[in-house]
């Protein structure tokens, strides 16, 4: 399921991006959720109390709050969604890409260019959705999609992998978890902790703070690497 937030204070620019987004997924087939907004305000405030969004369509000159000051503020706590930014006003493009955005679409050429922008992020999409890591412990079997793993850390002969569901143990390195991993999304950030780079909140000096709120250690040597992995993954999947 693909939730896509839009915000746009122009009733009629609202309604022709909901007509083309729902003419692209529906001619898809695939699951999706839209929520219109024309108060950035309102939108932030759902944020707030727990709406989570997988895209989020702004439109820059907006009333009171800009869609830039909304981006900013959706950053702060939501590090993976997809911004695109539709408007007219072009001269805020440099701006706009300061807060990892996807696209800037000119409204003009909206029918266009907005399908081939969801043609690129919806096959990120979709690879977040569909990997998982498969856990058998004694008392149960659990398939657990990548993007809810928070971080795993190291405990005795077992790993702890913290994931949205709560933790579960398993009886294996944290080397071998890491490599049947095998995604770029996991980095080794101390000898006993792996993160999920999708729920890195902030890395401040020798510390990253998850979306789950725990601090987990980032060791001197590894410190420059687990930087330019953050870095180098986000530059590639936006």
């Amino acid at each position: 399921m693909i939730h896509i937030a839009i915000l746009d204070d122009d009733k009629e620019g609202l309604e022709k991006i909901k007509e083309t987004t729902n003419s692209y997924f529906v001619s898809r087939g695939a699951e999706y959720t839209i929520q219109a907004y024309q108060k950035s305000e309102l939108l932030l405030m759902d944020l707030e109390e727990g709406e989570y969004y997988d895209i989020f369509l702004l439109d820059v000159e907006m009333p009171g709050m800009s869609g830039l000051d909304v981006a900013k503020k959706i950053r702060v706590n939501y590090p993976e969604p997809f911004i695109i930014y539709i408007t007219d006003y072009l001269e805020y493009a440099v701006e706009a890409y300061e807060v990892n955005t996807f696209r800037y679409i000119p409204k003009g050429v909206l029918e266009k260019k907005l399908p081939q922008a969801y043609n690129k992020l919806c096959s990120y999409l979709l690879i977040r959705e569909e990997k998982k890591y498969y856990v058998e412990t004694s008392s149960r079997m659990e398939a657990i999609p990548y993007q809810n793993i928070y971080y795993m850390e190291k405990d005795g002969k077992y790993v702890v992998i913290h994931n949205k569901m709560g933790a579960c143990k398993i009886r294996k390195t944290l080397k071998e978890v890491y490599e049947e991993l095998n995604s770029e999304m996991f980095i080794f950030v101390d000898k006993g902790f792996v993160v999920n780079i999708l729920h890195v909140m902030s890395l401040k000096q020798r510390e990253i703070v998850v979306r789950s709120g725990e601090r987990i250690p980032v060791s001197r040597p590894r410190l420059g690497d687990v930087k330019n992995q953050i870095t180098e993954y986000w530059r590639k999947n936006r």
